[in-house]
């Protein structure tokens, strides 16, 4: 029976290999879409989560081959799971990004003497500073205006409708992918908040010296506002350098999804 979008419980009634693959479509991008910068922020576009999940999984079975139905349990649960697996790591792989950029501005605030500001969170719901937070924003913003959230979906697509749902099996690359990756969180925001605490140590290292040198100077109410004032103009300084690595950590996205697709079965294109 040939498609028709009018007739869509039709059409997957009396193809259930369809229906299958759209429940496995379904698993991906409710998983994906809960993890995506940028798109599980506010609470109207949670609210909008779950019709964009099923619209984009209805249009990628159209598009898509469609998986067989597994004749046991086990299998279903297998693909079921492989599919949450797939939206995680794709989800992950930019959400890490955010979270490396984070960590430089929660080191930063620590520092400076920021920490006890805190912002929540709506993506992991908890408190953190509110340097890190804007960060973290700023990034969001990057990876939206450089439509890095087009090439996400267009992967969780299956790259053109070349993927078959269901058949995604970590290999080693995969996990090792998602090592490295988790591991890339502390060496970006080593990275990038660098300065600012190299910049802080020093000054701290010469206020000690000052309240050796000249005991009547209160050095705490000196050197406080001083270290606010050095670490947010730093940071401001190096928004230029920082939106460089940013989007060579984001460029790097595409590459990774990649390799978690190279564990996928493929067909060739229509």
């Amino acid at each position: 029976m040939e498609f028709d979008g009018l007739h869509i419980g039709q059409y997957l009634l009396e193809n259930t290999n369809a229906l299958w693959s759209f429940v496995l479509l379904s698993i991906r991008y409710g998983v994906l879409l809960t993890l995506l910068p940028g798109l599980s922020l506010s609470p109207s576009a949670r609210s909008l989560r779950m019709p964009s999940v099923m619209i984009l999984a209805f249009v990628s079975t159209v598009a898509s081959p469609l998986a067989e139905i597994p004749d046991s349990f086990g299998v279903v649960f297998v693909q079921a799971a492989s599919e949450a697996v797939l939206g995680l790591a794709m989800g992950l792989i930019p959400q890490l990004i955010v979270s490396g950029v984070q960590m430089a501005g929660t080191l930063s605030s620590t520092t400076m003497g920021l920490g006890a500001s805190q912002l929540v969170d709506p993506t992991l719901g908890g408190s953190i500073p509110a340097l890190a937070r804007l960060l973290g924003d700023l990034v969001i913003l990057v990876f939206l205006l450089t439509y890095g959230h087009h090439a996400v979906i267009y992967a969780a697509a299956g790259l053109g409708g070349t993927v078959v749902p269901g058949s995604y099996i970590p290999s080693v690359s995969s996990v090792e992918l998602l090592i490295v990756r988790v591991g890339d969180v502390f060496r970006l925001g080593a990275l990038v908040a660098s300065p600012v605490i190299v910049a802080l140590m020093l000054t701290n290292f010469v206020m000690g010296l000052i309240s050796k040198a000249i005991p009547q100077v209160n050095i705490f109410i000196v050197s406080f506002p001083l270290t606010i004032g050095i670490g947010l103009i730093l940071t401001g300084l190096a928004l230029p350098e920082l939106l460089i690595v940013i989007g060579r950590e984001l460029g790097s996205v595409d590459s990774a999804l990649l390799v978690l697709f190279d564990d996928v079965q493929t067909v060739s294109e229509k």
